[in-house]
């Protein structure tokens, strides 16, 4: 049988009846391509806060789609119906396969995150861009761009382009905060991102830079726009105020930080610092509502979304998409399928025969001299360990001291724990190094286990921070920058940064701190993480 011969045979058609009805196999296909987009970027969405807000883009999206779709005047454009020889649609599903087991592979070994990651977001977009001009010509493509292209915003940012932003509002934030501190007659000095107050240090981390806020303005700013149908200058305009918006609440929420710790202490700053950012977030979303609803005109169109004839709207539309592109959406959703199982078949196989850490091998003594302490919100939300212990020691034998110990089960994100070391976030709350880390090698019942020392200063006090990590059982060198953590520039063969396998990290860290008279000294550092943790790896 020739390839005319099976393309208008009655095989080919029943077989096309069969899975899919007249133009069902592109809304199956464009659902698809949309889910794997939206499942991929769930990851970002769940481990980091800062885009936490992507959960409802899609719904927006969604939304914002139909109702254009009710309000667009499609183009009676007659579409050819090509016939595509046998040879090339099995010559196109090959390589189709090849495409989404890479992008599906490498998303899954986290090689290149944020580039597989937005490439896979332009899948569907690309399809569904296509469909609408075949559909509608580019009155449609033109009316549900926006909606289409809204999903992007919901895409994590590149880390060489977001986390010098990051940096950049850590230290505005904390600069800003202290000249308004000084208006009110508070005296305050900024040391980083640090804000050093009569109680003590109030710390601007990652979380409170605004950079979370900064973005989820753009995203509701955008939304915003949209819902009200404004003018294209006049969404332009909202946009620049969501964005300043965004900064001024987050900065009224570290000033209003920084006055509970003035006026209550640090402890007290725990007690608000979650409902301060929800009355911000909140705040945020309002003073938005109440621009878009002032920049709005009455030339601007309706909001009303008229779905009543959605359903009739997208039959009609359907129905005027070419064979070729129907038989194209099979092809493609079959081998998209394919390709991503093979992949993640194959991802779990390396897995599997990698022999992978699962349970921490520290775990904490018992003792009358051990305090068991809550941990700061902020930091659990920083680092989102799988499970985290603060404890405190005031022996009379060994002195005073702060442990930390910190798990994360086998992930591909577990790399971007090696960030938080204490070299690179010390100074960026105020703390000065005082020379390059010191590798340490303690016994534990025999067993050796490699931490390393960090010496800081600020002002007249000193600290002293015996700092271990370890993946997968494996002591971490400490031969690496952030940037290679963040796949921004080659990486040493040593971290075994690439996907899941061998990828469980834990954290063992032991603070004392001390004076010119009286300097914190390593054996204390020593005696009191023996004291505190016993070591028992698996095997």
């Amino acid at each position: 049988m020739s390839d005319q011969e099976f393309l208008h045979s009655p095989i080919h058609g029943s077989l096309l009846a069969v899975i899919f009805k007249a133009h069902r196999g592109c809304w199956v296909l464009l659902v698809a391509g949309w889910t794997w987009a939206i499942w991929s970027c769930a990851e970002y969405w769940r481990a980091n806060p800062n885009y936490s807000y992507g959960w409802i883009v899609p719904m927006l999206g969604v939304a914002y789609a139909a109702r254009r779709l009710t309000l667009a005047h499609s183009e009676n454009i007659a579409r050819p119906i090509l016939a595509v020889p046998f040879w090339l649609i099995v010559f196109f599903g090959i390589v189709a396969t090849a495409i989404f087991f890479g992008l599906e592979f490498a998303r899954e070994q986290v090689w290149h995150p944020i580039i597989v990651i937005w490439t896979i977001a332009f899948v569907p977009i690309i399809f569904t861009l296509l469909v609408c001009w075949l559909a509608g010509g580019k009155t449609l493509l033109r009316a549900e761009l926006f909606p289409i292209l809204f999903f992007l915003t919901a895409v994590p940012w590149p880390p060489r382009f977001e986390q010098p932003i990051t940096a950049g509002l850590m230290q505005g934030v904390a600069a800003a905060t202290t000249a308004l501190l000084h208006w009110f007659g508070i005296p305050a000095q900024t040391g980083g991102g640090a804000i050093t107050l009569r109680t003590g240090v109030v710390g601007i981390s990652e979380a409170c830079s605004g950079m979370r806020s900064l973005q989820a303005g753009i995203m509701f700013g955008l939304a915003m726009g949209e819902w009200f149908l404004l003018g294209a200058l006049r969404r332009i305009a909202l946009l620049l105020i969501a964005m300043v918006l965004a900064l001024c609440t987050n900065l009224i929420r570290t000033l209003a930080l920084s006055l509970q710790g003035e006026w209550h202490g640090l402890d007290a700053v725990e007690k608000i610092h979650d409902l301060t950012g929800t009355l911000a977030v909140t705040a945020l979303v309002v003073a938005i509502w109440i621009c878009a609803c002032a920049l709005r005109s009455r030339h601007d169109a309706s909001a009303h979304f008229g779905f009543e004839n959605l359903h009739a709207r997208l039959r009609a539309i359907g129905a005027t998409i070419p064979t070729t592109l129907q038989s194209a959406a099979l092809v493609i959703l079959i081998v998209g399928v394919f390709g991503i199982a093979i992949a993640r078949i194959v991802s779990a196989k390396i897995e599997t025969r990698d022999q992978t850490q699962t349970a921490p091998f520290f775990s904490v003594r018992e003792g009358p001299s051990l305090t068991r302490v809550r941990l700061p919100r902020d930091v659990w939300n920083e680092l989102h360990p799988t499970s985290g212990e603060y404890v405190r020691i005031h022996d009379p034998r060994l002195g005073a001291g702060e442990t930390f110990h910190f798990f994360w089960k086998p992930s591909p994100w577990n790399r971007f724990v090696l960030v938080h070391r204490p070299d690179i976030c010390m100074p960026g709350i105020g703390w000065e190094s005082v020379g390059p880390p010191q590798s340490i090698i303690i016994d534990f019942s025999g067993r050796q286990t490699q931490f390393y020392l960090f010496r800081f200063q600020r002002g007249d006090i000193q600290a002293l921070e015996l700092w271990g990590v370890w993946r997968n059982g494996d002591a971490v060198p400490l031969d690496y920058q952030p940037d290679q953590v963040r796949r921004t520039a080659a990486a040493p063969p040593a971290l075994h940064l690439e996907g899941k396998r061998r990828s469980a990290t834990e954290i063992v860290a032991c603070v004392v701190g001390g004076d010119a008279n009286h300097p914190p000294n390593a054996e204390q550092a020593i005696a009191i993480v023996k004291s505190v943790f016993q070591y028992q790896p698996a095997g």
